[in-house]
């Protein structure tokens, strides 16, 4: 038996260069856009610049640069604070281990000895501040 099989489309390759020092929110851009959404991404823009009806209406919707920009910078400022987290969550706990330090005093018990070494080294808060700039979200 044999089977009716749609006729291949023919189709033009149209490409361009995008460039990582001035570009980079081009390649931004189009990386958040799935794999196979890509084609349809870019000729949904092609035609909304001519002014030219969609034929289809679109998949996904279009992402406005500006929000793109600021999602962007949304994520940059959310890393930068996970990145200053541990050091954070170690001085908040000093400074509550110097409370309970201070409150058993007042209450007349000895304070409880802290000890001599802090809870990381200088090189070791050096060490995780290089891999945590070095780390890729």
């Amino acid at each position: 038996m044999a089977k009716n099989r749609p006729k291949k489309r023919s189709y033009r390759m149209i490409n361009f260069k995008v460039y990582y020092d001035t570009d980079q929110d081009l390649l931004d851009w189009w990386e958040g856009i799935e794999a196979g959404e890509r084609s349809d991404a870019v000729r949904d823009l092609i035609r909304e610049q001519l002014g030219v009806a969609r034929r289809k209406p679109s998949k996904a919707p279009i992402i406005d640069l500006q929000e793109l920009l600021e999602v962007r910078r949304d994520i940059l400022w959310i890393r930068d604070a996970l990145n200053e987290m541990p050091n954070y969550l170690e001085r908040l706990v000093q400074h509550m281990a110097g409370s309970a330090v201070m409150q058993a005093t007042v209450v007349g018990q000895h304070p409880a000895r802290a000890s001599p070494e802090p809870a990381l080294t200088d090189i070791d808060a050096a060490r995780r501040a290089k891999r945590m700039r070095k780390a890729t979200w």
